[in-house]
């Protein structure tokens, strides 16, 4: 399935209200606000092309290394630099043990939760719309996520 439809079916159910994401799957976009019809569009693109990647990430970028341990957790001070970085491909949520989470904080911000629940690990990224487009502000490679009380 074309990648932009999968997202675009996904942002359909998780910008409906009380839906689930995951369970969508309505093909009908055409209620979608615009802001959300541009972030697919940015996150498809994201995938696909390392250059338009790299120019829309805000260097020196905030997050987390993959396995960081609780002092650098703890120091928030961790920055992602373009010598650092390593291209981001689309995960395959139908043959691994994914699951995403989209979170619409507001039309200009969405947290983008990928988490392996029978492990306990999570990736985090944060996309801003700022005046030239979508842009990814915060990345958190694959950690452990704290269990739920």
């Amino acid at each position: 399935m074309n990648r932009f439809l999968l997202f675009a079916l996904l942002a359909t159910g998780l910008f409906s209200c009380g839906s689930d994401p995951a369970a969508d799957t309505s093909t009908e976009t055409s209620g979608q606000s615009r802001p959300y019809q541009e972030f697919a569009a940015f996150y498809d693109r994201f995938h696909q092309d390392s250059a338009f990647q790299m120019d829309r990430i805000l260097f020196p970028l905030p997050g987390l290394p993959r396995e960081a341990d609780s002092t650098l957790i703890a120091s928030g001070l961790y920055r992602w630099t373009p010598e650092t970085w390593t291209i981001q491909r689309p995960l395959n949520l139908q043959s691994s043990n994914f699951k995403r989470e989209l979170i619409p904080v507001s039309k200009d911000l969405i947290i983008e939760k990928l988490v392996q629940p029978e492990y306990n690990l999570q990736i985090e990224r944060r996309f801003s719309r700022l005046e030239d487009g979508w842009h990814l502000i915060y990345y958190a490679g694959l950690n452990n996520i704290p269990r739920s009380r």
